[in-house]
């Protein structure tokens, strides 16, 4: 377990919350368990989600909170690609109700919903992150998105959720290069450049996967690195990287999560303290009764 933050460093836990809303709905659907409420609302996602965020509190002991959002399924990756994310399935039936709720939920703990139109969730993390570590503030991303890896720096580190409850890999700059095999965060980006993504329909450079991407920034340190020594890369390989070019950065550019969107967020707002006024008729909408009785051991008041 990770201590708390001194008191005179504050910890800022950011959550990636619909990677985390998600993560629930599937953790209990892949064994046919459906939660729903008298009413009828499946409460999945819901339930691990608040599951998934007591654990990290408690384990990890973050002075303050903020929770990231998505704001619509449209943003300026979609007008520099059209096809960014095109092979996404809709959401399934089940979850979409939750997204709301899940906000009414965050909100009920007093924790700070954090979006922006045109944006995704990551580049709001990204933001927030780059803008406390300037302010020396220690912070943690809660997620299970590797993409995230490129945020990490002297105060930034990654927890990405492993399958199991309860199981984090923290990733830092003392262990990226041992989970990733660069050394520098900004080379995840050009990994992804050279490789593509098919789970967000990034095009990358076809016939580069993983082995061949690493290999490439490993040796020339970057995606420029690459181009300004395609004379010494030989055969099918340079022909490619010829060819796609202008591809391989404009994959670069989707992959690059932004730092610089404008988010009114000040870390006074994101400091943790809930009340159980507040919280205990929100999860007995949801008839989250278990989550009600251990509620007060999670409580940073009283924990």
């Amino acid at each position: 377990m990770i201590s708390q933050a001194p008191a005179d460093r504050p910890h800022l836990m950011i959550v990636d919350s619909f990677a985390l809303l998600f993560r629930g709905l599937y953790a209990l659907a892949a064994n046919g368990n459906y939660m729903r409420t008298t009413y009828g609302l499946c409460t999945n996602g819901l339930y691990q989600f608040t599951r998934y965020l007591m654990d990290a509190l408690r384990q990890f002991r973050p002075t303050h909170l903020v929770c990231a959002f998505d704001m619509g399924q449209s943003t300026f990756r979609n007008e520099l690609y059209p096809d960014y994310k095109a092979h996404r399935e809709a959401a399934p039936e089940e979850l979409v109700p939750q997204f709301d709720k899940l906000k009414e939920l965050v909100a009920a703990f007093d924790i700070p919903c954090a979006g922006r139109e045109g944006y995704e969730a990551d580049d709001v993390i990204g933001t927030l992150a780059a803008r406390f570590s300037a302010q020396g503030v220690r912070v943690s991303i809660l997620t299970g998105d590797g993409d995230t890896l490129q945020l990490i720096d002297r105060n930034t580190r990654v927890l990405l959720m492993k399958k199991g409850f309860g199981r984090y890999q923290p990733v830092d700059l003392d262990n990226l290069e041992e989970e990733r095999g660069v050394r520098d965060p900004r080379q995840i980006i050009d990994l992804k450049a050279l490789m593509g993504d098919p789970a967000d329909n990034i095009p990358g450079c076809p016939g580069v996967g993983p082995k061949t991407a690493l290999k490439l920034i490993r040796e020339y340190g970057s995606v420029e690195g690459v181009y300004a020594h395609l004379a010494d890369i030989k055969g099918k390989l340079r022909e490619r990287l010829e060819a796609f070019e202008e591809q391989v950065f404009l994959s670069r550019n989707l992959a690059t999560i932004r730092t610089d969107v404008d988010i009114a967020l000040e870390l006074a707002q994101c400091a943790i303290g809930w009340s159980r006024d507040k919280v205990v008729p929100v999860l007995e909408e949801l008839e989250f009764t278990s989550l009600i009785r251990s509620l007060p051991k999670f409580d940073p008041a009283v924990s």
